[in-house]
């Protein structure tokens, strides 16, 4: 069976959760370890990060359109909000951090410049 791209790009994200679950569930400080080793570098993640987004959202482009993709954003958006819901106190403590940095913009101006650029683009395409 050929996969082709967006099949193969799901079935590595199914397969990632997969294994996260696994080691989250029996193994909690190996994935905790993993995750400071990711975060220990937050430039190259960040690019790695970018850089893979990028690659997805080129290929999700030729089998969808922004609307659809936007949309399936939506769907992932909701459900990270539940993640962080579960634990409201922190991710309230971690936000009001984050606000006070006063270079919290600064840092963040391409993602932010990313969204925008999205927004603007579905509503294009909407309207």
């Amino acid at each position: 069976m050929a996969f082709n791209a967006v099949e193969i790009i799901a079935l590595v994200l199914v397969l990632l959760v997969i294994v996260k679950l696994l080691i989250v569930s029996f193994s909690p400080k190996s994935w905790l370890g993993l995750v400071k080793a990711l975060y220990s570098t937050p430039v190259i993640l960040f690019f790695v990060e970018l850089i893979l987004a990028a690659i997805v959202f080129y290929y999700l482009l030729q089998q969808l359109t922004i609307i659809q993709i936007m949309a399936a954003i939506a769907l992932g958006a909701l459900l990270t909000g539940m993640s962080f819901a579960i634990y409201g106190k922190e991710t309230i403590a971690w936000g009001t951090k984050l606000l006070r940095d006063k270079s919290f913009l600064r840092k963040a101006w391409l993602p932010i410049l990313i969204w925008l650029a999205l927004a603007v683009w579905t509503l294009m395409a909407l309207f």
